[in-house]
């Protein structure tokens, strides 16, 4: 087989994987609308952060079909695509746990996301210094957010979650690992 119908396969695939989204996406609504009517609650209250999120995704759309050879010029709005993203995924996350007063330690990973969107306009220039100055200032703002859950809950608040000693360990764990593995490198 040549190289020119191994390529015009892969495309065709490319293009049948993009073709099957909106079906994706009604068997989605379908099985959510059944999940509301098997345990009764309303749709809207469990999905409004969609209203956040789905304008995140169309600002992620130009940065997301751009390609090394053809950059979009409206790549940059990868930025605040990215904080509308971060911001619907911590208020779902809210919502369902009802528990807004994570506001007062989630917002670094908000921050976060603004290296996360510049990063991955970036994408197709990995020696681009973005990314190292993108990873460390994210690990940055997710230890400062761990240590605000760790002072809110237990100094202001007074409660303490049981998931959360076992989530300071467990990132404590990842954090010793990932340096066991560069120092073998």
């Amino acid at each position: 087989m040549s190289k020119e119908s191994v390529l015009k396969i892969e495309e065709t695939r490319k293009l049948q994987r993009r073709q099957s989204w909106p079906a994706y996406g009604v068997i989605a609504i379908g099985l959510g609308l059944l999940a509301s009517q098997i345990f009764g609650f309303d749709m809207i209250d469990v999905l409004w952060p969609g209203f956040v999120l789905a304008p995140g995704l169309l600002l992620l759309w130009p940065a997301y079909n751009s390609t090394p050879e053809h950059p979009s010029r409206l790549s940059f709005l990868a930025v605040p695509g990215a904080l509308f993203i971060t911001t619907a995924i911590l208020l779902f996350v809210m919502n369902l746990s009802n528990y807004f007063e994570a506001w007062a330690y989630s917002w670094p990973l908000v921050f976060a996301s603004v290296a996360w969107g510049l990063m991955y306009m970036r994408r197709f220039d990995p020696d681009h210094n973005i990314h190292r100055s993108g990873f460390r200032f994210m690990r940055f703002m997710v230890l400062l957010a761990m240590g605000l859950v760790v002072f809110f809950e237990v100094v202001v608040f007074g409660s303490i979650n049981p998931l959360l000693p076992l989530g300071v360990i467990g990132f404590g764990i990842y954090l010793l690992v990932k340096e066991r593995r560069a120092s073998k490198q």
